[in-house]
């Protein structure tokens, strides 16, 4: 005769992460990107930082440490599943919201036009910049990976994952979108001054993204959507440049 093991062996007995474990997230993900620059400056022995290393190293650095924060905080104060904890699930039957994302990047940017008109002086984003500068096939395709798959993956689990979870526990839904588009938005404002004509279109890119992922009860659509954003963006920065 065998005996079932009991219910706290299998699963936690309360879901118990919340939002300071989303910020906790999010600060592991830089703590990766320096840790690995150190690392890349001492094997390499450089003092510059080129567009290959930043789009190959750190920014993957960090993106992979904001997975291993999400596994790290499932496993001690949840199910023990990204899937289950946060919704994490890519079904390749959502591909067609690329067509939706490339459709309100468009949109967003015509809408962000009068904004930028008004600052005849406002700059590309940073990282769009660093890619500009340097637009060989390696670079490119670097930034491509990061820009267009690990980003959408690694953002939706933050933002519209755990933080925008956490958030519903404390707030009505409306107000669990606002906030967390509202804070998807101002993070991109981190270490990236040039950043603050586009607030507007992360934002409502963010609130989009939220509704999608608060109805759809997982991140595979909102996912995809992100992934066509950026890819359109990135196609358009890549044709026509500044």
């Amino acid at each position: 005769m065998t005996s079932a093991a009991p219910e706290s062996v299998t699963s936690p007995a309360r879901i118990a992460w919340g939002l300071p474990d989303a910020l906790l997230c999010w600060m592991a993900g830089y703590l990766g990107a320096i840790v690995a620059s150190g690392l890349v400056f001492a094997l390499v022995r450089t003092s510059e930082l080129n567009a290959k290393l930043l789009f190959g190293v750190l920014l993957p650095a960090q993106q992979f440490t904001v997975i291993l924060a999400l596994f790290y905080v499932s496993h001690l104060k949840g199910q023990r599943s990204l899937a289950a904890d946060f919704g994490f699930v890519i079904r390749l039957r959502d591909a067609k919201a690329l067509v939706v994302g490339a459709t309100l990047e468009i949109v967003l940017t015509l809408a962000l036009m009068p904004i930028l008109q008004l600052d005849p002086d406002a700059k590309h984003q940073q990282l769009l910049t660093d890619l500009e500068e340097h637009r060989d096939i390696g670079t490119v395709v670097l930034f491509c990976i990061g820009a267009v798959i690990l980003a959408p993956v690694v953002e939706e689990l933050l933002f519209r994952g755990i933080l925008l979870r956490a958030l519903l526990r404390k707030v009505q839904p409306a107000t669990a979108v606002l906030v967390s588009s509202m804070i998807f938005a101002l993070v991109h404002l981190v270490g990236d001054p040039n950043t603050v004509p586009f607030l507007p279109a992360l934002a409502g890119l963010g609130a989009v993204l939220a509704v999608v992922a608060l109805r759809s009860g997982n991140l595979s659509t909102s996912i995809f959507i992100h992934a066509g954003f950026n890819l359109t963006t990135t196609i358009f920065f890549l044709t026509f440049g500044s």
